[in-house]
């Protein structure tokens, strides 16, 4: 038996997009009115957990910022000079001049409209906000007056700076990571020209993304800017004191994300227990198989599963039927059958991890198809053993 490692699913890190199932409401008769101008909307604002939504692009423009839509990557880029706010459909982190903010209920698309959180923009852009009745009523302030204003002449969205002054600059950034137990703080730099754009590190990654880097398990939580150098002067960005607090160990960003990554573990143990149940409360679930030639052009058995269970599978054995391109039985081994048995050792799949073992069929030299495919025996870390009735 030979184990091959295709990839690892490991819901509760990876953030895997969940439903709320959250009944969306229309917010009957609710007007919006931006310094006394009432905002015209195609799509009525609504409310979802408690949550006020409006449409993204009039309530932006409204603001005085520019909106843009990245179709690729789902993303909204309000932007108005050195304030920007980044948002993506269905994550429950926004950015609001690179720094993360956790969303009650995230940005969401109705009717085809995309609907995004009122108090993420006002907060963000430091707006005030008042309800009376069924009219809400906004007045903006200078961008200065933002606790997330950088006073530094650059935009900042989720995966990348831009320069917007006239002279080369260093910009100089920190990303916050969780690992070994607490939030570690890593410098990085990208030097811009003028009106030049630089991605991040680690662009493609959102706040709670989980991944491996020199045997390290890391989850992202974000960035923020600390300085720009231009020639010999160094500028401190207003808004760092406020995002190394927010994203040190005790912060409030560390505690969203704990309260988030619970909220999330909980939903994929559901989620594992209702998938357990489906797959007749088999502990590991087939999703996949392959007939593939070796170097000796003898066929081999590639069957992939994954972990239903919350506990570690150790060893396992299977059983399935080998078949020839004709669809006649190949038979094979000892006792000569096509019923081959296989069996996987020293091996350790963890809860929700997919795997995919593979098995020589030299002796069944014919084999093609593979049939009936069955799990009968699995053990687990603790000393527990199921087996097939």
């Amino acid at each position: 038996m030979k184990q091959r490692v295709l990839t690892i699913l490991l819901a509760m890190v990876m953030l895997l997009a969940i439903p709320t199932g959250l009944s969306a409401a229309k917010a009957e008769s609710q007007t919006v009115f931006v310094n006394g101008k009432k905002v015209a909307y195609a799509q009525a604002p609504i409310s979802e957990n408690g949550t006020t939504l409006v449409s993204a692009k009039e309530t932006i423009e409204a603001l005085g910022l520019a909106f843009s839509w990245d179709k690729g990557n789902k993303r909204i880029i309000a932007s108005s000079g050195e304030m920007t706010i980044s948002i993506i459909l269905d994550e429950p982190v926004a950015m609001v001049n690179g720094i993360s903010v956790f969303l009650g209920t995230p940005a969401v698309e109705r009717n085809g409209r995309t609907m995004v959180p009122l108090r993420l923009l006002t907060d963000g852009l430091g707006a005030s906000m008042g309800t009376k009745g069924q009219q809400i009523s906004i007045k903006t302030v200078e961008p200065s007056k933002s606790k997330y204003y950088t006073g530094l002449p650059l935009q900042i969205t989720n995966s990348a700076v831009k320069n917007l002054g006239t002279e080369k600059i260093v910009v100089n950034y920190k990303e916050y990571y969780y690992a070994a137990g607490a939030v570690q703080a890593y410098d990085f730099t990208a030097s811009l020209n003028a009106r030049g754009k630089a991605a991040f590190n680690n662009a493609t990654v959102k706040p709670g993304d989980n991944f491996d880097s020199n045997g390290t398990n890391y989850i992202f939580f974000g960035r923020t800017i600390y300085s720009i150098e231009a020639g010999d002067k160094e500028t401190v960005s207003k808004s760092y004191r406020l995002a190394n607090q927010l994203y040190s160990n005790g912060g409030t960003i560390e505690k969203q994300m704990r309260a988030l990554y619970k909220q999330k573990e909980d939903e994929y143990k559901k989620r594992l227990k209702e998938e357990l149940k489906k797959n007749n409360n088999v502990p590991f679930k087939i999703v996949g198989h392959s007939i593939t030639k070796d170097s000796y052009n003898y066929p081999e058995a590639n069957i992939k599963m994954v972990n239903l269970t919350d506990k570690a599978i150790v060893s396992f054995e299977l059983s399935f039927s080998t078949y020839d391109v004709y669809d006649d039985p190949v038979k094979g081994g000892y006792p000569y059958t096509n019923r081959f048995y296989g069996r996987g050792n020293d091996i350790r799949v963890e809860s929700g991890e997919q795997y995919t073992f593979s098995w020589d069929l030299s002796s069944y030299y014919n084999t093609s198809k593979l049939k009936n495919i069955q799990i009968d025996k699995v053990a687990f870390s603790d000393g527990s053993v199921w087996k097939r009735k």
